[in-house]
């Protein structure tokens, strides 16, 4: 958990680094929207993160409930709360669906390449 956690922090720093310019010169006109976007982002990639690893020793059945029920169940809230952020006009919707969509990219690659690494040096016991 904790390389996941320093590989998240080293992205964030990079995202901050690459795109510092490009967000001064936008004058402080999307920092909500870069703000939710980001947040709900990294939440979704920890809670996909911990989802992979709590089941990965669990019977079959159990670890594509909680790796495949999770992912639905996050989408769905990610989708509701994303709708519920434009419709009452807290957010602009082009700017932030397309920082979501940065953001999510970003924070999925280092979600599962994370667990790629981890997965192998956990003991999977096969069940006859």
């Amino acid at each position: 958990m904790l390389s996941f956690i320093k590989k998240l922090f080293y992205s964030t720093l990079l995202m901050v680094i690459l795109g510092l310019f490009p967000y001064l010169s936008l004058e402080d006109k999307y920092t909500i929207e870069i703000t939710y976007s980001f947040l709900i982002s990294l939440i979704n990639a920890i809670i996909g993160y911990y989802l992979v690893i709590i089941s990965i020793n669990k019977a079959d059945k159990e670890f594509y409930t909680y790796v495949y029920g999770g992912m639905i169940a996050r989408m769905f809230v990610v989708f509701s709360f994303s709708v519920y952020l434009i419709k009452n006009n807290f957010v602009l919707m082009v700017p932030y669906m397309l920082f979501l969509m940065l953001f999510y990219t970003i924070h999925q690659w280092v979600e599962i390449s994370s667990w790629l690494k981890e997965l192998p040096s956990k003991k999977v016991q096969l069940k006859s």
